[in-house]
């Protein structure tokens, strides 16, 4: 009896967050489990890096700031690309001459100055499109098919870009900002200052991309999506699962 209540306190005393999409249509990213991948082309430039030793185990803390601008966007990318329920695969390209533009079809990350100083980066998802001559995919207003995120030149810590790139890419994946969780990565009002993903965000991106048959978890978490803030209990519906298993194991225990 002792383990079952553990289990039911843990259960209930999950906070019920959910996360969001950054559009009612629930816009997606044009890739599929056949073709899971993504590539961002990097204009090669970085801002004047701070606190270089303050992060990946402080590997870089000597290098210059374009090689650990391309650790932190790779480590960004791999941050999404290793929720074991999503197919999602996110992979960095360089290219001097990848700039801004909604209308190419090619999803950038370009280093620039900003206008404020108070903006590390952007990101500017496109899915409903302007242009005169579009294509099939700008067409398709549930497709994500352009996404280019501007980073500012100004001097930041390599600490904060990086959950700022998480962050970011986020939005590219095509989720919004759930202000009721203070655990998401995508949410301005986190308490948490690392870059690593809360339960709400791994069960937005699994929503968005979910790996066939890899676990039957996914199909609960495709119940969870919301628009807007609010409660939906996607971090409840990712521990329902391993509680499920631990309640059997405990009762057998327990006999």
């Amino acid at each position: 009896m002792h383990y079952k209540a553990v289990l039911w306190l843990a259960l209930f005393s999950q906070p019920a967050f959910s996360f969001v999409h950054i559009s009612q249509l629930k816009p997606r990213l044009p890739v599929s489990p056949q073709n899971p991948t993504l590539t961002f082309v990097w204009n090669g430039d970085a801002p004047e890096l701070t606190e270089k030793g303050e992060v990946l185990d402080g590997n870089f803390a000597d290098s210059s700031d374009q090689d650990l601008m391309a650790a932190l966007l790779t480590t960004a990318m791999n941050t999404w690309t290793n929720v074991p329920t999503a197919y999602i695969i996110l992979i960095l390209d360089q290219n001097n001459a990848a700039h801004i533009d909604e209308h190419d079809e090619t999803f950038s990350i370009v280093v620039e100055s900003q206008e404020s100083e108070a903006v590390a980066a952007a990101a500017l998802p496109s899915f409903i499109t302007t242009d005169p001559d579009p294509s099939d995919t700008e067409n398709n207003t549930h497709i994500i098919h352009d996404c280019d995120i501007s980073v500012s030149s100004s001097s930041v810590s390599a600490k904060s870009l990086l959950r700022t790139l998480v962050h970011e890419l986020g939005h590219c994946l095509g989720l919004g900002h759930p202000h009721s969780s203070y655990r998401s990565i995508m949410s301005y009002s986190t308490l948490d200052e690392s870059a690593s993903l809360a339960l709400d965000d791994k069960a937005g991106v699994s929503f968005l991309y979910p790996e066939p048959g890899q676990s039957e978890d996914v199909q609960y978490l495709t119940t969870c999506g919301v628009v807007g803030g609010g409660a939906g209990g996607a971090g409840l519906w990712l521990a329902v699962p391993l509680l499920v298993i631990g309640w059997r194991r405990f009762s057998k225990v327990s006999r």
